[in-house]
């Protein structure tokens, strides 16, 4: 590849070089600094090199991006920002013009469309590899004990009569003793007083292990029995009440459960290293060939 060429017409990569600027220097290409810019360009420049060799690859002529693909894209590129003028005035500040950001982004989808045909040619892991290391590997299936929980949290905020610190702590008691005597009025209570953005889903936490909540809230948890409702529970965010509603012993997870997992984790390393062995190859059979 003529790497000159390149240099020499900037907006085949500028595309690019906004995308190096906003991840590694958090600002767009314009407002960088001269050297913070050179850097920039020069990451650039060197992404569509490698781009470019595969590209030039054979199993890049089995790819093509469909027009409506790019076109939603686009769309979702501008979408990230305030409106379309703010888009526009981006790409003419940096000297970009929409059909060159256009290329660039069909540039894009190809590339990784060919990644994906390339990967797409290992083969899914089989059930019985998938078993052989389900066996292979017990220790990494190994299930903590978990505990189903539900809360309710009242915040203290001194700006607030009802939630200054003896109110609070009030408030929380008498919603534990509400609930003490009707455990199942939990999700209703959670949904009408809890101040946690879990209060939307009535109070639901999920399967929790130990170690995951505040301390005070982790002891509790892991020493109620199932139904129990707790009593008035502190932590930095203020007052809780618990509601245990299951628990789920350790153990070993079951093979049937394990499988599908097994399955997509072991198929999704192979692709990855079966990638990275012909982006190698494609990169130094080119450097080879020059």
């Amino acid at each position: 590849m003529n790497v000159n060429a390149v240099i020499n017409d900037p907006e085949k990569y500028r595309y690019s070089a906004l995308q190096v600027a906003v991840s590694k220097f958090g600002q767009s290409l314009h407002r960088l600094s001269p050297e913070q810019r050179r850097d920039a360009e020069s990451i650039a420049c060197r992404q569509y090199e490698i781009q470019s060799r595969l590209l030039a690859a054979p199993e890049a002529s089995h790819v093509t991006v469909p027009e409506e693909q790019l076109d939603q894209q686009v769309q979702r590129i501008i979408l990230r920002y305030a409106n379309e003028d703010e888009f526009f005035r981006e790409l003419q500040e940096n000297q970009l013009s929409l059909t060159a950001f256009r290329h660039s982004v069909d540039r894009e989808l190809r590339v990784q469309a060919v990644m994906d045909l390339v990967s797409a040619a290992v083969a899914p892991c089989s059930e019985t590899d998938a078993r052989i290391y389900y066996y292979l590997h017990p220790e990494k299936f190994l299930q903590p004990e978990l505990r189903e929980a539900w809360h309710i949290l009242i915040t203290v905020n001194p700006d607030y009569p009802e939630n200054q610190q003896a109110n609070a702590w009030e408030r929380a008691a008498a919603i534990a003793r509400r609930l003490q005597k009707k455990p199942e009025r939990f999700a209703e209570q959670a949904l009408k007083y809890s101040e946690c953005p879990t209060a939307m889903n009535n109070g639901y936490l999920g399967q929790i292990k130990s170690g995951t909540l505040f301390p005070s809230l982790d002891k509790t948890l892991f020493s109620m029995t199932v139904g129990e409702v707790s009593d008035v529970i502190e932590s930095p965010l203020g007052y809780h009440v618990l509601h245990c509603a299951g628990i789920h012993r350790a153990g070993q997870v079951p093979i049937g459960k394990a499988l599908p997992v097994i399955r997509e984790k072991l198929t999704e390393r192979s692709r990855e290293q079966h990638l990275k062995s012909w982006i190698k190859q494609v990169l130094n059979q080119d450097s080879e060939a020059t």
